[in-house]
Formats: structure tokens, sequence, C-alpha cells
């Protein structure tokens, strides 16, 4: 194997930020970014990239003869679990007879882009939001990181690993750590779970240090430089939530914050979305005289709720948005702030979509002429830019039964300005993609060459 090349950024009009899809498709496909390898069970395998402007989200396919297609969704799949730079971290089920995955790390270049095997943990397994992969600023290398947290003592396990300075394959290396000092959290009386941190996604701020943040939405990051010979945990709380009281460890964290490493690694970005969903409200008239019985109530009461559509009751949501220099940790300012109150859209032909959603009907032509709401329609599950002030928001309809699909709607939350909306693929309305500058390295000219195609 040879030594691990240096980031290259040569790449001409390339998107500094793409939103990247972690699901696989399966696909013999092949363009500059392909790269191939062998899994640890010695199969052939090769993964590529295609990169789309953000709204529209850009994929990655995964082609090994000896994988089969999932039956399920809910089956294991090839998917990306980190990015850093010109680095890619996969995770490929193998075989579910077999109690590990493979991990392979996807290094980026112009021209001689590689797939790295990792060694496996044998016995260990780690979880997708418990590992990391950096680019280290000393050298050529890069280091991957993973944290077992153990929620009722200060002291976790470390588990490293980095290639040989040959660039041969390296091996893990396992330490317990401890934290400085003790964390002091902040419980509400409504919370459902005691409070320990539960991871939810890593940042890599990087430096000499090598410096990994665990982070739990909910509170706070467990910060560590995991290239010091004695690694040791600090804690450092994000700023205090404004409201979300009620889901406040009691309902998935990602559905209201994000937090993300800007581009050019000079401070953390942070973005809370306070919601107030909409619903759907059936109303009897009023005025109605009440009726001699209570049977009689009862029927009338049937007839005019088969009689009466329920009306759209519009929802609220407000966007704030802190920033945090890495030289001075702990110190967040609020950046931008941004609500449903909407007025501004520099391009309808983007806001079709959100048209459609709005609107109870399905006739595109009244859609187009609808005012557009956005209080009217589901939003939730931030992601932010690394590059600029633009939030991503998945958006669809408020009622399950306008099945009009899901949308991701790109919104400058700076200028509460709406910028662009693209229709995913899929129905499931959770976060499945990740913000990342991988862009910057990858080379997606030259020729294709499809055999076939399929969904994990």
């Amino acid at each position: 194997m040879a030594p691990v090349a240096a980031p290259v950024s040569s790449v001409a009009n390339a998107p500094s930020c793409i939103l990247l899809d972690v699901r696989a498709y399966g696909a013999a496909r092949h363009n500059a970014t392909t790269a191939d390898s062998k899994t640890s069970t010695g199969l052939p395998i090769e993964v590529t990239f295609f990169t789309e402007q953000p709204p529209v989200l850009s994929h990655f396919s995964v082609h090994c003869p000896g994988l089969q297609p999932q039956e399920s969704t809910d089956s294991p799949t090839p998917k990306v679990i980190a990015t850093d730079a010109d680095l890619v971290l996969l995770r490929v089920p193998i075989d579910p007879r077999v109690l590990y995955d493979d991990y392979f790390v996807y290094v980026a270049h112009p021209q001689h882009p590689k797939l790295e095997l990792l060694p496996n943990l044998s016995h260990d397994r780690l979880g997708d939001k418990e590992i990391a992969i950096l680019r280290c600023a000393d050298d050529q290398e890069y280091a991957v990181a993973a944290l077992k947290i153990n929620p009722f003592s200060n002291c976790s396990t470390l588990y490293l690993y980095r290639p040989k300075p040959d660039g041969e394959q390296g091996t893990w290396t396992v330490q317990h750590v401890s934290s400085e000092e003790p964390t002091i959290f902040s419980i509400p009386d409504m919370a459902q779970r005691l409070m320990y941190h539960v991871t939810t996604k890593v940042i890599t701020p990087g430096g000499s240090k090598g410096t990994v943040g665990w982070v739990d939405l909910w509170h706070g990051i467990l910060l560590c430089d995991v290239l010091d010979k004695s690694p040791k945990f600090r804690y450092m709380l994000l700023p205090p939530t404004r409201s979300n009281r009620g889901p406040f460890l009691n309902h998935s964290d990602d559905c209201y914050r994000d937090i993300i490493v800007s581009q050019h690694k000079d401070s953390i970005k942070y973005v809370e979305m306070l919601i107030a969903p909409p619903s759907l409200v059936t109303a009897i008239p009023s005025g109605t005289p009440d009726p001699d019985s209570y049977l009689e109530w009862m029927r009338r009461r049937e007839c005019l709720s088969r009689q009466m559509r329920p009306s759209l009751v519009p929802g609220r949501w407000k966007i704030m948005t802190w920033s945090m220099p890495i030289s001075s940790w702990g110190k967040w300012c609020i950046i931008c702030k941004a609500s449903s109150v909407y007025t501004s859209d520099d391009n309808l032909t983007n806001s079709e979509l959100l048209y459609e959603l709005s609107c109870s009907h399905k006739d595109k032509e009244q859609a187009s002429q609808a005012t557009l709401s956005l209080g009217s329609l589901c939003m939730a599950y931030p992601t932010i830019d690394i590059d600029d002030d633009v939030v991503y928001l998945l958006t669809k309809a408020a009622s399950a039964k306008y099945k009009t699909g899901i949308v991701v709607t790109a919104l400058d939350v700076k200028k509460n300005n709406l910028q662009g909306v693209a229709k995913l693929d899929s129905n499931i309305f959770t976060r499945c993609y990740l913000a990342s500058g991988i862009s910057k390295y990858l080379s997606t000219t030259g020729t294709y060459a499809l055999v076939v195609i399929y969904v994990f």
C-alpha cells in the first residue's frame, strides 16, 4: 500500500459543500472517482461518487459482486459514516452471518483515488454515531477514532486507528480515557431519560492534536485530543436551549438541532430549530342550537363531522444559528435568526414543490397561484452548510393523506430567503444525508459504464 497522499483540492467549479446521501446505491458505475479494493473476505469492491449542487443530493455507489441487494430498508446497507477533507469513512456489511462489518477509507484524489480496508476490531462492534475520521494536520496521514462511553463512569474506551508511516495497514489501539473534571447537567422535570452523554454526532475540529468532539445535541460536546500520548476528555456546553423543553431528552435531538465544523476549520457552527407543528382541526360551527337530548347531540355531531372537512391550522418555527471560533472554546455567539414568517422568494420555479405541498389539492395551476406559507408545512431536521449561512430543512405536507413526497429546502438564514428545493427519492421523514466538503477533491469527469443498478 502506497503512502497516503496529502489532500489535493484542484477540481474546478466543484461545489464547496454537498449533501451526500449516506446510503449506497448498488451499481457497476465508473467515472474518475472510482476506487477499488478487496473486502476482508477477498471479494472485489468498487466505490464511485456522483456529486450534485445542493439541495439536490449527491450519491455514491458500491459494486461488490458477492453482496446481494437488501430485501428491506431495515437491512444493513453500505453507508457513509463520516467525512473529513478528502476522506470518507464507509461501513460495508459483508455477510449477515458475520458479526462484524468492513470499514473502508476512501481517499479522494483527482487522478488517483484510493479505497483502503481497515483491520477489524474482532469482538468489538462500533456504532455509526461513535466513530469519526480526520485528516492529520502535521503529516500526510489520517486517523480513525471511536468512543465507547460508559454512562455510569467518567472513564470511557477510546479506539484509535492510524496507518503505518509507509502506508501499510496499521492496527487499532485501545485505551481507557477519563474526564478532566466532572460535568454538571441541568435536567428538566419532564425528561424521561437520565441525563448522561448520548452521542448523536461526531465533529472533527482537528489541528495538531487531532481534536475530536462527540456531541450530545441536547447538551454538549465531549472533546478529546486523540493524537496525544495521554488523551483526556473535557466537556463544552452547547448554547442553552431557548425552547423545545417538552421534547428535551424525550425525542430525537437531530430533529431540532445540528452542529458542524466550518469549511476552513476555524469555527464550529450550531443550529437550533424551535417548532410548533401545523395541525388539522375539525370544528363544529358556532351558533348551532343545543339538541334536546344527548343522543340527538351525538347524532348531529357525527353528521356534521362527516360533512365537514378538516382545516389546517398553520404552525410556526424559528431557526437560530450560533458560531464559536475554535481559538476561543466555549464562547458562542448568535449569528442569524430566521422564521416561517417568510416573504422573499427569488425563484418561483424552485418553490413549485413547496406550493404543491402547502395546498390540499393537486391542481398544479392553482397551487402555483397560491400564497406560499412555510408555516403550513412540516419542516425539521436542520442541516448546516459548511461554507455559508444556508440551512437545509426536510419538508413534507402537514397531512399524511397528501402523499406528495418529501423535499429538501435550502434557506439562507441570514437573508431569511429561500434558495432552492429538491425532491427526495425516499418517503421516510428522517435525516438521510450529511453536509460534506469532499466535493472539492472529487473529479467526476469521464465516461460512465452502467451495467446494473439497484438500491440497497
